[in-house]
């Protein structure tokens, strides 16, 4: 039996912001970004019957956080993002690590309703980007177009909180 959910107002997937505590002009440049998918893990258990049954081990498992933006003409969005992949290895010497508090970062992302106002707030906690895509320029292209770049980021997971007020 199906039961109704008070609304019948569609999601609407361009209803959204989204900040990252580092890197606060991205909310401005940002394209898209993905609530990211939780998975439970799952082992098998032998049983004398000759087919194992599954069991739940407690490991939950997240997909990564995914962000497309607009690059500014300065790079600087995308500086930032490259520059916090850089310093938190060993990219040029062991010294120029961070420590882990350094490393990860929040971020939040408010999802709104179709009156623009914010309706859940999903916070996600220690965030760190694992890739930046390069930037490609081409003198082939009819019009002038704007620079995207991609980042995707690894968490250790996110809570997602109503904003509705009764």
């Amino acid at each position: 039996m199906a039961t109704s959910s008070g609304t019948h107002n569609p999601l609407l997937v361009n209803y959204f912001q989204f900040v990252l505590d580092r890197v606060p002009n991205m909310v401005y440049f940002c394209q898209s970004v993905n609530l990211p998918g939780v998975g439970f893990g799952v082992a098998d258990q032998p049983t004398t019957m000759g087919y194992p049954v599954k069991i739940p081990t407690g490991a939950f498992r997240f997909q990564d956080l995914e962000l497309s933006f607009r690059v500014d003409e300065n790079l600087t969005n995308w500086l930032e993002l490259h520059n916090w992949i850089r310093t938190s290895g060993n990219y040029t010497s062991d010294t120029s690590t961070l420590p882990y508090n350094q490393k990860t970062t929040g971020a939040t992302l408010l999802i709104t309703n179709s009156s623009y106002k914010p309706k859940l707030k999903v916070v996600f906690k220690h965030v760190f980007p694992q890739f930046i895509s390069g930037i490609n320029f081409a003198v082939n292209t009819p019009s002038s177009t704007e620079a995207i770049a991609t980042v995707k980021f690894a968490h250790t997971g996110y809570t997602i909180e109503s904003l509705d007020t009764p």
